[in-house]
């Protein structure tokens, strides 16, 4: 079984900002990737197109992770920072467990060129070599092809009652790249026409994130 994603775009109310970041880089991250079966997770900023100001991904050993026991019973006992951030900064959140489709590239880029799909995505057998090729290119780091996996979260979890009901993307087209400027380029091609070995169809909203910061689990990094 190929590896799982949890996708979330979101913005955040002004107000909450302070508390919102706080808690991302304090708690959220740590949490989440202590859960069993998660493997690291990242936060963007969006720095140009785009309509929503902070993307996360977390990658899983499986999509099952996602709606695994372990995992719900996080989102069933939500701590009182979770349950605060939730009430004053989470908006407008787009939040989609995929499969990992295909990648290619073995770099963290600093940006991304991201295309969420939100109409349809149905990647045509293409998608592989697209990817490869595109990794091929000069000032890319990574490629990946996500798309919506059949199995979601349940949504009646405590954690996701106490915010409005997410939107859910049909996939997305993610293109790590060492520089701003590369990422630019990716994303202003992706908007001009986008590959049709992506099998895109309906809206879909393309924009550069910079990256802030990964966790990858306790112990990822020597403290001295």
């Amino acid at each position: 079984m190929p590896a799982g994603i949890l996708a979330v775009f979101n913005d955040c109310a002004p107000e909450g900002f302070e508390h919102f970041e706080r808690w991302y880089i304090r708690e959220h991250l740590q949490e989440r990737v202590g859960v069993p079966g998660f493997r690291f997770g990242r936060r963007y900023e969006l720095v140009s197109g785009g309509d929503r100001r902070f993307f996360a991904f977390y990658e899983v050993e499986t999509p099952a992770v996602l709606a695994s026991p372990a995992y719900l019973e996080r989102l069933n006992a939500p701590t009182p920072w979770t349950k605060e951030t939730m009430r004053i900064a989470f908006r407008n959140s787009v939040r989609t467990v995929c499969d990992l489709h295909c990648a290619a590239g073995d770099l963290i880029g600093s940006h991304a060129a991201v295309l969420r799909a939100d109409g349809a995505m149905a990647p045509t057998p293409e998608a592989g070599e697209l990817a490869r090729r595109m990794a091929g290119e000069p000032g890319i780091a990574r490629v990946q092809v996500w798309t919506a996996s059949a199995r979601q979260t349940p949504s009646d979890t405590a954690e996701m009652k106490s915010r409005a009901k997410d939107q859910l993307a049909a996939g997305a087209f993610v293109v790590e790249c060492v520089r701003r400027e590369d990422a630019e380029r990716v994303a202003s091609q992706l908007r001009s026409a986008l590959p049709s070995a992506l099998g895109v169809s309906g809206a879909s909203a393309v924009g550069v994130y910079a990256l802030l910061c990964v966790y990858a689990g306790a112990g990822s990094l020597t403290t001295a």
